[in-house]
């Protein structure tokens, strides 16, 4: 069964990075575009642990990298997506949290990717994220995100479990 979650991982993170790059500059929202890639690296980091959220991340970010219009070093977005899938891992290994509690720190996790965006390029000099933008496209995408976390998360464990059932408990029946 580990194909099959690698085919829905590689499959989640095609289509939001195709929605990234392709739909959702169209909206011509305020702000920053919405990090549905984000988002969903973060859901996979809920529903399947921290490293399976930091293989997503990786891969979701060398995917973005990749991708025209790509203009900064490959590698930066994945180093972002990374800790993003981690930290999301963490978090959901707690399966009793409130869904509030979740959808909140995926809109962290993702104003917190834009922060860790613009620290990294500045060490690097990659000038995607100017520091007189930052605070904006945070509290944007902290918006944004959260919607988005509304919708993505559930649908990701949704099938997350159907690709991986939990094993069966088996009860001791006594005599």
């Amino acid at each position: 069964m580990a194909w099959l979650r690698a085919v829905l991982m590689l499959a989640l993170l095609v289509t939001a990075v195709l929605l990234e790059v392709t739909v959702l500059p169209w909206l011509h929202l305020p702000g920053a575009v919405p990090d549905v890639v984000a988002v969903t690296v973060a859901a996979l980091g809920y529903a399947g642990g921290p490293v399976r959220g930091a293989v997503a991340g990786f891969s979701a970010g060398v995917l973005l990298d990749l991708v025209p219009p790509a203009d900064g070093l490959v590698g930066l977005t994945a180093v972002v997506l990374v800790v993003v899938g981690y930290l999301a891992g963490l978090v959901g290994a707690d399966q009793a949290r409130p869904a509030l509690v979740v959808v909140g720190a995926t809109g962290l996790l993702a104003g917190g990717a834009v922060v860790l965006l613009a620290l990294v390029g500045g060490v690097v000099a990659d000038p995607r994220v100017p520091w007189d933008r930052v605070p904006g496209l945070v509290l944007t995408q902290v918006v944004y995100a959260t919607v988005l976390a509304a919708f993505v998360v559930p649908l990701v464990g949704w099938l997350w479990r159907r690709v991986d059932p939990p094993a069966p408990r088996y009860e001791v029946a006594r005599q």
